[in-house]
C-alpha cells in the first residue's frame, strides 16, 4: 500500500488550505490547483490573498475549476467556523498549514511572544480541523478517502534550545494527528501529519532574524529548498500513501527516534535506524550539552541583559501564514 501510487487523486476535488497566502501554504495551494483542485485559501490579510488568488489563476487546468479565498482569524474558533458556513461545500482537503516560529533562548521571549506561539501555531489547526471536521463527518462517506493534513516540524522529532516558543505546538500537533486518525476510520478520512525541514519563505527569512547562535551551530549547515520545491515533495508522498511525512534527509533520520504508534514512513528502515541511533543518542546529547555550555560561557551576560521584565504588552505578534 505503501507504494501504490495516486492516493491522493485531488482532480475536481475541494482542496482547502490555511496560511494559504504565502510560503509553503501559496505553494500547496499552486500545485493542488495544477492538478485540478478547486483551492479555497485562508489567511487573515484580504490584500495578500487576492494576490495569492491571481498568482494561482495562472495555473488552471480546466474552464470548470475555482479557486477563491476567505480572509479570517482561524485562531478564533467562530472565525473557523464561519470559513466552513461561508464555503457551503464539504472538503476533500484540509491542509491546516499557518504557522510561525519566534527562535529565541526561553528567557528572551515575552509572554505575548509565548502566547502567539500556542495561538498560531496550535490554535489555528486546533479550531480548523474542529469544525472542518465536523462538518466531513456529517456528509456521506465517499468511496475514495479524504484528507486533513498538520503541518508539524522536524523540530518535532528533536527539539533544542531556541525552540521552545515553538517545537512544543508542533509535537502537540502530532499528538492531535494520532487522536484523529482513529475517529475518523469510520469516516475514510486520513489524517496525515507533516514534519518539514527547512524551506524558503517569508517566514523562514525572519526566523533567521532572531535565531540564536547557538541554534544556528547545532542545526549545522542546512540548505533550505524552495517552497515550491517542498510542496511537491509532500504531494508526492501523499500520492504514495503516506501519512508521516518528512521533506529532507536529516527530518525522516530524526523520525526514527519517534516511531511510538504512528504510521510508520518506511518500517523495515526505520527500525535499525532506530535502534542506532538509541545507542548514539547520549553521546550526540553529550556533544550538544558541552556547545551549550560553551555558548554560555562565551556569553555570559545573555541572560541578564536580555529577558524581559514581565510582559511586553507593546510587542506584536508576528504570525506568518505558511
Amino acid at each position: 500500500m505503501l507504494w501504490n501510487s495516486k492516493q491522493f487523486d485531488i482532480y475536481e476535488k475541494l482542496v482547502i488550505i490555511t496560511g494559504g497566502s504565502q510560503g509553503l501554504g501559496l505553494a500547496l495551494a499552486k500545485a493542488a490547483f495544477s492538478k485540478g483542485a478547486d483551492v479555497i485559501i485562508i489567511a487573515r490579510r484580504e490584500a495578500i490573498l487576492q494576490t495569492a488568488v491571481a498568482d494561482i489563476e495562472k495555473l488552471r487546468v480546466s474552464e470548470t475549476q475555482t479557486v477563491s479565498y476567505i480572509a479570517a482569524d482561524i485562531s478564533i474558533a467562530s472565525e473557523a467556523e464561519r470559513v466552513f458556513t461561508e464555503i457551503g461545500r464539504t472538503p476533500d482537503v484540509l491542509m491546516c498549514c499557518a504557522g510561525s516560529s519566534i527562535p529565541k533562548l526561553f528567557v528572551e521571549l515575552t509572554t505575548n511572544e509565548l502566547t502567539s506561539g500556542v495561538v498560531t501555531n496550535y490554535f489555528t489547526s486546533l479550531y480548523m480541523a474542529h469544525a472542518g471536521l465536523k462538518v466531513m463527518t456529517k456528509a456521506p462517506v465517499p468511496s475514495y478517502a479524504r484528507h486533513i493534513i498538520f503541518f508539524s516540524s522536524v523540530v518535532h522529532f528533536y527539539s533544542f534550545i531556541g525552540y521552545s516558543q515553538y517545537a512544543p505546538l508542533k509535537s502537540a500537533l502530532r499528538s492531535l494527528g494520532d487522536c484523529l486518525r482513529q475517529e475518523c476510520i469510520p469516516y475514510n478520512i486520513k489524517v496525515d501529519v507533516i514534519f518539514a525541514g527547512n524551506f524558503l519563505s517569508e517566514g523562514y527569512t525572519i526566523e533567521n532574524l532572531t535565531k540564536p547562535e547557538i541554534t544556528k551551530k547545532i542545526e549545522g549547515p542546512s540548505e533550505p529548498i524552495t517552497a515550491d520545491e517542498c510542496a511537491v515533495k509532500i504531494i508526492r508522498q501523499l500520492d504514495n500513501g503516506k501519512q508521516m511525512i518528512t521533506t529532507d534527509f536529516i527530518g525522516f533520520v530524526l523520525s526514527c527516534m519517534m516511531l511510538s504508534g504512528s504510521p510508520r514512513i518506511n518500517y523495515m528502515l526505520q527500525t535499525p535506524i532506530a535502534i542506532l541511533l538509541a545507542l548514539f543518542a547520549p553521546v550526540w546529547e553529550w556533544l550538544v550539552d558541552r556547545d551549550i555550555r560553551n555558548f554560555y560561557k562565551d556569553h555570559p551576560t545573555a541572560v541578564s541583559e536580555t529577558a524581559p521584565e514581565g510582559d511586553d504588552n507593546n510587542t506584536k505578534t508576528r504570525e506568518i501564514e505558511n
